[in-house]
């Protein structure tokens, strides 16, 4: 058995890969700790932070890197083998939820809302590879930062997500995105800003708002990339960076930067509310983030999505996308089948 094999057996760990490297990180210890004071609890230690989307319902986690591992990603091992079972439909569920945030949409009580769907996989027998997932979403999102991580709080997660929520290095300087809006990655005309339509750009000049309401509100002086596409697997959406230095206050910073109106919706706070009675489900720790924290303060913590949480049953899957007022119920559906299709892809259904 290898190392990273004995690794996932243990009831505590972490492992990760960041955007565009081949190094993959392992940690792990005998429990997880609750951050009720937030990072500052995890100060000056290195280790693995595992956040919810709603804190007030679920805890936000520090493991501790008792113990680490680094290997590359050439060392994992191959595509994990079909798996027999079913995948269950929602599709009755989200016409539902789509009505209902419509209803609000058009009441004029919000101007984006981001509904989330969960997608049940029953397995016949629990035949889920847990590393050969990770090393599958390692090989097909190589722009990605790919997660795996098990606490007794949270269970089992894996995401493979392109989007930064918050990173900061030694020398105090930080950086977040505004990642919104989809659109395949095989149209030509999505590879330049000019081919994305109205309700995309829109999509992305809200979290833009959003991200520079909040900076301008920190007093930080940040600099402010152009809008580009930017790929992940078969998909492209709108990015844009924000670099600025790190603020005193920036456990401040992160709350009001989580959730973002990529993952909720805008206003923030009236999405949030709204999403709690419309969606049919429990989001758990999905648009919530993740990611590591060293001994000097730096850390790069992404958004969970693109994910998936499994137990010995099988494994929910986890979709969202932005509804406008103009949204349209088959194309929201559609796009979210598609960024479910990134998990599906690195867990092969035989039926």
């Amino acid at each position: 058995m290898s190392a990273l094999e004995s690794l996932l057996r243990k009831p505590c760990f972490a492992l990760y890969r960041l955007p565009r490297t081949n190094v993959v990180r392992a940690l792990w210890a005998d429990a997880a700790e609750t951050l009720d004071a937030g990072l500052a609890g995890a100060a000056g230690r290195e280790g693995f932070v595992v956040a919810p989307y709603d804190p007030s319902r679920d805890a936000t986690l520090f493991i501790p890197a008792a113990h680490t591992l680094r290997t590359y990603t050439a060392s994992l091992p191959d595509a994990p083998a079909p798996m027999s079972g079913y995948e269950e439909s929602d599709r009755q569920r989200y016409a539902r939820d789509f009505a209902r945030v419509m209803q609000a949409l058009d009441a004029g009580q919000c101007m984006k809302l981001v509904l989330a769907r969960r997608v049940r996989l029953r397995l016949a027998a629990f035949s889920f590879d847990a590393l050969a997932t990770f090393a599958a979403a390692c090989r097909a999102y190589p722009r990605n930062y790919v997660a795996m991580w098990r606490t007794p709080q949270s269970g089992l997660w894996l995401t493979a997500t392109p989007e930064l929520l918050l990173s900061r290095d030694g020398d105090g300087q930080c950086r977040t995105i505004a990642l919104a809006g989809t659109m395949p990655a095989d149209n030509d005309a999505a590879k330049t800003l000019a081919g994305w339509d109205e309700k995309n750009l829109e999509e992305q000049r809200l979290v833009q708002q959003h991200i520079h309401r909040v900076l301008h509100d920190s007093g930080v002086a940040y600099r402010v990339s152009r809008t580009r596409p930017a790929r992940s697997g078969s998909l492209l959406h709108l990015r844009t960076d924000f670099t600025f230095s790190a603020p005193s206050a920036l456990q401040s910073l992160l709350d009001h930067l989580h959730p973002t109106p990529a993952v909720c919706g805008m206003p923030v706070r009236r999405a949030k509310s709204i999403l709690a009675a419309a969606e049919g489900i429990r989001r758990g720790y999905y648009a919530g983030y993740s990611g590591s924290m060293a001994a000097d303060g730096a850390f790069s913590f992404y958004v969970t999505l693109r994910c998936l949480r499994a137990d010995e049953q099988g494994c929910d899957l986890f979709a969202g996308s932005g509804i406008l007022s103009q949204s349209n119920e088959e194309t929201e559906w559609l796009e979210t089948e598609r960024k479910l299709d990134a998990l599906r892809l690195v867990l092969p259904l035989k039926g």
